[in-house]
């Protein structure tokens, strides 16, 4: 199906949404089984009476995604921006309307940050000293050549092309795998017939798969620069979630119906 312009971000949203909804759910029961499996505790019940006093309290926060999509879509800033927006906003609700911001705190804040973007930034640029070596030795156009030049089927290119981008996401950043590899494997799978927005949610779902993969999982290393837990306790506890995210990938290759219906549903995909 041919979109105008405009109707891309609502795409986008669209297949976001549908994106989220099949991690959440293949989420919420690994994450229910370990919880039953391990005897965890539940959280305490709440009150039928005490919901509205707590979306009350929450009203404000949960604006935050209706400034940001709202001023992108309008043209008031750029998603760039958002990020830093979206901070001021968090900023005049902790320290003006909620008065739980000190001038002491914010001063531990501003510190605590630079200190964990100064780690995010030398992560992020040895990730691309990687990439530059891998992309100057022409490693991502050599195996994708191979990969386009078998004659494959729709559901082995597939196949393939989920083999390809786990190995890579591993060692790869995600900017590489999207304008090297794709450009490349587009012309294939139209003579296939694959369906694109198909393709393209089984490509997003594999590069943020390899985002939490190690060795190199970009996101790995992001949490522990920010939140201070050891890489060896998280790929030791994260192998269940990535087992889990992997058996969705499947369904969703193997099944589109399970990533178009709601695109065919509003009209954007064959």
């Amino acid at each position: 199906t041919v979109l105008s312009v405009p109707a891309w971000p609502l795409l986008a949203e669209v297949l976001v949404f549908q994106h989220l909804l099949n991690m959440a759910v293949a989420l919420m029961v690994a994450v229910h089984f370990v919880a039953v499996r391990r005897g965890l505790p539940r959280g305490e019940r709440l009150p039928l009476a005490a919901y509205p006093r707590i979306l009350a309290r929450g009203f404000l926060p949960l604006t935050l995604p209706v400034v940001l999509l709202g001023g992108i879509y309008t043209g008031v800033f750029t998603p760039t921006e958002a990020a830093a927006v979206a901070a001021l906003y968090a900023l005049f609700l902790a320290g003006i309307v909620y008065k739980a911001l000190s001038w002491k705190r914010l001063y531990e804040i501003l510190v605590e940050s630079s200190k964990a973007s100064a780690s995010v930034t030398l992560i992020i640029a040895s990730a691309f000293i990687i990439n530059y070596a891998l992309t100057a030795e022409n490693v991502p156009v050599l195996v994708a050549n191979w990969l386009t030049g078998m004659q494959l089927s729709p559901t082995a290119f597939l196949l393939m092309v989920n083999i390809l981008f786990l190995i890579l996401g591993c060692l790869l950043d995600t900017s590489i795998m999207l304008l090297v590899l794709v450009p490349i494997l587009l012309p294939t799978a139209k003579l296939l017939g694959i369906d694109l927005v198909h393709l393209g949610v089984v490509l997003a779902v594999n590069m943020m798969i390899g985002l939490i993969t190690p060795p190199f999982g970009m996101l790995l290393f992001v949490i522990n620069a920010l939140a201070g837990v050891s890489l060896k306790g998280m790929i030791r506890e994260g192998w269940l979630f990535i087992g889990v995210l992997l058996v969705a990938l499947c369904v969703m290759t193997f099944v589109p119906q399970t990533v178009l219906w709601l695109p065919r549903m509003m009209g954007y995909a064959g």
